[in-house]
């Protein structure tokens, strides 16, 4: 048994009418095709819907039990093609995002604020995680997207290049580095390094930055957290090399900021996504937010673009 949507519209129409012409008039068709339609219906049911004499018609009580459930069919119909709408309109939707701690400080908030203003019925929920879980996340579609470093190659993810991160020296204003327009690694490793823990891709662009330059880098502390490494080197335990978009996260501590040279060091963030999947337009909506803030956070990346229509080690 195949009935329609249409079907039950119409059979509906004709119920409330009580005449096939007032309905045919509401439905916009012709008294003799509404007549064939009620005909059908009542031939793939096999039962008759309506008694019919010359002036009047009649539900059944089959027509009086269908009328009770199509009234509850249509309804429902009706709300999911409106929720449909909704959520095509980007009235309403649900993003999940992974991020790095960083970028879901710095970065995703003002994207975020904005997404409410334009969009306020798109809920987000994120995920502030390493770069291994984004990864998976992203893989097994428990997030939408991801925000973070560049994927290993052969990963089945894609990555949209957004901001380049410039790795920088925080030290107390006190230091002797501090008032330098820029220093080189081989001053820094001249004084006690505090630095971010083995598994952050913070850690290992430095390590791999510093073995190529042939310089050796020992820390004195390790740290698992910014707050941490924020708080050591504002005692005078050492200095720290951190990515230039973290450092805001450590107003806290009243640091100096300044360049590193020789190896200059950065790492490329952007969107992570699965390949060959389409985004939902909630997730897509979140998207041009960042797309269109992010440019004020650091560096374009080559060929980022800020226009919305247009492997890595953990990472912190």
């Amino acid at each position: 048994m195949h009935l329609s949507i249409r079907q039950m519209q119409a059979f509906r129409t004709v119920a409330e009418a009580g005449s096939f012409s007032e309905a045919a008039e509401r439905l916009h068709l012709s008294q003799p095709a509404l007549s064939a339609a009620i005909r059908k219906l009542e031939e793939t049911l096999g039962v008759r819907l309506f008694d019919r004499t010359t002036r009047r018609i009649a539900l059944t009580p089959e027509g009086q039990e269908l009328l009770r459930l199509s009234a509850r069919l249509i309804d429902e119909f009706e709300a999911v093609t409106g929720d449909l709408s909704d959520y095509l309109a980007r009235r309403r939707g649900r993003v999940v995002v992974a991020a790095l701690p960083s970028l879901a400080a710095i970065t995703l908030p003002p994207a975020l604020a904005r997404l409410k203003a334009a969009h306020p019925g798109i809920d987000v929920a994120i995920r502030d995680t390493l770069h291994d879980e984004i990864q998976e996340m992203v893989r097994s579609g428990a997030a939408d997207f991801g925000l973070t470093v560049a994927p290993a190659p052969g990963s089945g993810l894609a990555f949209r290049p957004l901001i380049v991160d410039r790795f920088v020296l925080v030290c107390p204003p006190g230091h002797e580095l501090a008032g330098r327009r820029q220093v080189s690694w081989a001053q820094v490793v001249r004084y006690p390094i505090v630095g971010m823990a083995k598994t952050s891709s913070v850690r290992q662009h430095i390590d791999a930055a510093c073995a190529q330059a042939g310089i050796e880098l020992r820390n004195e502390y390790d740290a698992e957290h910014l707050a941490t490494v924020g708080a050591l080197v504002r005692e005078g335990l050492g200095v720290a090399a951190l990515p230039s978009l973290t450092t805001p996260l450590l107003r806290f501590a009243g640091l100096a900021e300044v360049p590193i040279v020789r190896p200059r060091v950065e790492r490329t963030m952007g969107i992570l996504t699965r390949a060959g999947r389409s985004a939902s337009v909630a997730a897509s909506a979140l998207v041009e937010m960042l797309i269109g803030g992010a440019f004020g956070q650091g560096a374009p990346a080559a060929g980022a673009r800020p226009n919305p229509r247009a492997a890595q080690p953990r990472s912190r």
